[in-house]
């Protein structure tokens, strides 16, 4: 049957499409061609297209990709050389709202709105049970219980730097995107159905990474050495995280289902990916993806595969260690992993210095041990008993935003905050773990490996590039703690007594059949 809309139809979507240009012209020329400005009334009407029509899981989605792909303006993108095209989304997600509009009230970057804004819509489509959106797999009560400690704990630390004559401003700075990140999972509970969305999300994930390479790649090839410019990085640093989530689902996804399929689609993505990320020149990206790979390395059982890489590596140990002696001390690029390798170690600095973070590492801990217990609270800056370089003339506040958001976090939440803070990271780990051993799905098992391997980037992030307010960061590691929950629910790693007739399962069968000698172990 052939969709004909009725006359008067069709003049219901003239005078639509009509009015909807009027509306952005007149807002262009208010905003005087401001891009954000003239896309507001297109927006809003998408907006409530989505509230009134859409399952809740693509607009997250949606999101994901937004969050991961555009200019992350707060960590100034291209050194602030060259405005991607994506740039204007970037300005429009990141910035806060008032900086746009002119309202003083809207204290707030739009990317916050969305997530309240989608919690809202899963809270009330649950409420009237809507059948735009299908039933969701819960999570553990655990789980949800430490994400809710996670932003209690963030309350506290405010709560008492405050009280301890804090400073207000500056303290709401630095604890924003770790206390969205319990929002972030809940909007992520409330629109992702269970692991069959595991593999959009990954999808989301890596055409998020290929679009950012694409960028650093242009930035480093074209516009770098037209403009004659030195540059440190080509996109951003928290850019490393996505990088290293798209090379390691490839390589993760071949080791648990080698066909020649995976194979050929992963070797382009990871060298597509790859490109971007060696012009981004992250030191910690490759700790990340070293880190990601031990942990598929000691998760997976003893296959074929893992007794001829460890005996591989065991057969090469002299020969890496003669390599890593010889190229110690030598500058030639065939020694480069090596060079990376002792840059991390020692760190970038003058012979009989410390490195800038050396120093800044020793303050942090000296500030801890005001109060190992409890901290200093947020609104404080971290002591300097240690000088470090002044480098206020280009950002005053950083002695509230310390490069090592993990230790910044020990000396404003002492043990009490950073235990109640990132509980949720061990548990998430757990529940990967365990729904690892008991998933027959190879999709599955690939998602509990690249979840252990997010944590561990998001930790060096955090360790390294003040990751812990970083967007990009906050939404992954969201979202995989999410799906590590869903995961153990479905795979029966976690008790879930309705599992057996939500999912249609006899007698607590696994999600589908096991591959030849596979165990539940």
């Amino acid at each position: 049957m052939v969709f004909k809309p009725s006359p008067a139809a069709w003049l219901q979507y003239i005078v639509m499409v009509v009015g909807l240009g009027a509306v952005t012209l007149g807002a262009a020329a208010v905003g005087n061609g401001d891009p954000i400005v003239t896309l507001a009334p297109v927006l809003a009407l998408t907006v409530v297209w989505v509230i009134l029509k859409v399952p809740l899981r693509y607009l997250a989605i949606t999101v994901l990709y937004l969050v991961l792909a555009v200019d992350y303006t707060p960590e100034r993108p291209q050194s602030m050389f060259w405005p991607s095209p994506l740039f204007p989304l970037g300005k429009l997600l990141f910035t806060q709202m008032h900086e746009l509009v002119g309202i003083g009230a809207l204290r707030f970057p739009l990317i916050d709105g969305l997530i309240i804004g989608s919690i809202g819509i899963g809270i009330y489509r649950r409420a009237t049970k809507s059948k735009i959106d299908p039933p969701v797999v819960p999570i553990p009560r655990p789980l949800a219980v430490v994400l809710a400690i996670s932003f209690f704990s963030i309350m506290w630390m405010e709560v008492w730097g405050i009280a301890r004559g804090g400073d207000i401003k500056n303290s709401l700075w630095q604890w924003h995107q770790a206390a969205v990140l319990p929002l972030i999972a809940m909007m992520y509970h409330y629109s992702l159905r269970g692991p069959e969305d595991w593999p959009l999300v990954a999808k989301t994930i890596v055409a998020a990474a290929l679009t950012k390479s694409a960028v650093s790649t242009y930035f480093a090839l074209v516009i770098v050495p037209a403009q004659h410019l030195e540059v440190e990085y080509t996109t951003c640093h928290s850019d490393s995280m996505t990088f290293i989530f798209a090379i390691s689902v490839c390589i993760m996804r071949w080791l648990e289902r080698p066909k020649s399929g995976h194979a050929i689609r992963g070797i382009l993505i990871i060298i597509l990916v790859f490109i971007g990320m060696f012009f981004n020149d992250r030191r910690l990206a490759y700790v990340s993806l070293v880190g990601g790979l031990a942990a598929a390395y000691f998760f997976n059982p003893w296959t074929p595969l893992k007794r001829f890489i460890t005996r591989g590596l065991i057969a090469c140990s002299p020969l890496l260690v003669v390599y890593f002696l010889v190229g110690w001390g030598s500058n030639s690029s065939v020694f480069k992993p090596v060079q990376t390798f002792r840059s991390i170690i020692e760190g970038q600095h003058a012979e009989g210095e410390l490195d800038y973070r050396d120093i800044e590492n020793l303050n942090l801990i000296a500030t801890w041990n005001t109060n190992p217990v409890f901290g200093t609270g947020y609104g404080h800056e971290f002591l300097e008993p240690y000088p470090l370089p002044n480098i206020a003339f280009v950002f005053p506040t950083y002695r509230f935003h310390p490069h090592n958001s993990l230790l910044g976090l020990l000396a404003f939440g002492g043990w009490f905050g950073f235990t109640g803070v990132w509980m949720y990271l061990v548990v998430t780990v757990y529940l990967a773990a365990r729904s690892y051993h008991r998933a027959y799905a190879a999709e599955h098992r690939t998602a509990c490996l690249l979840i252990v391997g997010v944590v561990a980037s998001y930790l060096n992030q955090v360790f390294g590039d003040m990751g812990i307010i970083s967007y990009i960061c906050t939404f992954q590691v969201a979202v995989c703690s999410v799906l590590a929950g869903k995961l153990a629910m479905v795979t029966g790693a976690w008790p879930w007594p309705q599992r057996e007739k939500v999912l249609g399962l006899k007698r607590a069968a696994p999600e589908e059949a096991p591959p030849s000698g596979a165990t539940a172990a």
